[in-house]
């Protein structure tokens, strides 16, 4: 029987697989962690802006930066239960941690002026702002 990764450890080895296959210039200052629900469930996809403006969640939707493994699927199992409530929180913590994490210190991200988590049809919330 397969045993099934613990959904922050899926989301770390994401994040990871992305700062090694990928490569941004300067002018990428925000990352967006979006987040939609489709009939497969809740999935997160990241993005990058070379815009942020705090006061104008709009930079968000600007795809200056898309990696090739864009979307994370916090898997079926994960999802019983849980409304989009549930996922943003979940999701923020996920971000959080990963900021907090020896990882982001030499990712990618670390320069970034901003990251946010949000629904597309949502308010962000700023995990990290400088």
């Amino acid at each position: 029987m397969q045993t099934v990764k613990p959904i922050y450890q899926r989301f770390h080895e994401w994040l990871n697989n992305i700062n090694k296959t990928e490569k941004i210039d300067n002018s990428i200052v925000a990352f967006n962690f979006g987040l939609f629900e489709s009939e497969e469930g809740f999935t997160m996809y990241l993005n990058g802006s070379k815009i942020f403006d705090k006061d104008d969640d709009d930079w968000a939707a600007n795809m200056d930066f898309e990696p090739k493994q864009k979307y994370f699927s916090f898997g079926t199992e994960f999802l019983k239960d849980k409304d989009w409530e549930d996922i943003l929180k979940y999701s923020q913590c996920l971000v959080q941690a990963y900021i907090a994490s020896e990882e982001f210190k030499t990712s990618i991200f670390a320069q970034a002026k901003a990251i946010a988590v949000g629904f597309d049809d949502g308010e962000l919330t700023i995990i990290k702002s400088q």
